[in-house]
């Protein structure tokens, strides 16, 4: 365990040691390790997926895919709570001298929570759309390494949040009676608007 730990430090002190040398590179990924740019960045990207649809049952599906996303999202956010309650991890600013541009979170560094939400969008979206998946890696891959590039979050932090996201989606997705009652809920409200507009018109 002990390499693993001195290997994780290794890559973070690299990574790390990046920031500090160009105002413009650091202020990117200073705005890429920003919270709120996930659900902003995540949320758009889903509309667009969900919407992309050229047939009604394409339509559906894509509606069953949010529903899942939704609720591994959920899973991972219980998991990782879960993961706190045994592994205390100090953030790499206590223990070392680190360049950090990003402020202080008070929390644990492991599971890395920001990599955990923002991969379980890619893996979701993966199962449900393979082509359009690609379009979730790269805001959730630049947010993770922007995480530890900032110096508030080691790689093996990431790695961790990046597989309980595998991990959350990949149960929603096998294990059906999770997310089909909400999916019949979601479709037949789909289906009341559809009538409704077409009263409308």
């Amino acid at each position: 365990m002990s390499w693993l730990l001195s290997l994780d430090y290794t890559l973070f002190r690299w990574i790390n040691g990046l920031a500090g040398h160009n105002s413009l590179v650091d202020a990117f990924f200073k705005a890429a390790c920003n919270d709120h740019l996930i659900p902003y960045t995540m949320t758009f990207l889903l509309l667009i997926m969900v919407f992309r649809g050229y047939t009604r049952r394409e339509d559906r599906e894509r509606l069953g895919a949010a529903v899942e996303l939704a609720l591994a999202i959920v899973v991972v956010s219980l998991l990782v709570q879960l993961v706190i309650v045994f592994v205390h991890r100090n953030r790499p600013f206590i223990d070392h001298q680190v360049n950090l541009l990003f402020y202080r979170p008070t929390d644990w560094s492991f599971p890395s929570n920001p990599a955990a939400a923002a991969f379980t969008f890619f893996f979701s979206a993966l199962f449900a759309d393979r082509k359009f998946s690609v379009w979730f890696l790269v805001p959730a891959a630049l947010i993770s390494f922007a995480r530890i590039y900032c110096g508030v979050c080691y790689p093996g932090d990431v790695l961790g949040g990046i597989a309980l996201a595998l991990v959350s989606a990949w149960i929603v997705h096998r294990v059906s009676w999770i997310s089909n009652p909400l999916k019949h809920m979601v479709w037949s409200l789909e289906s009341c608007f559809r009538s409704l507009s077409s009263l409308r018109e």
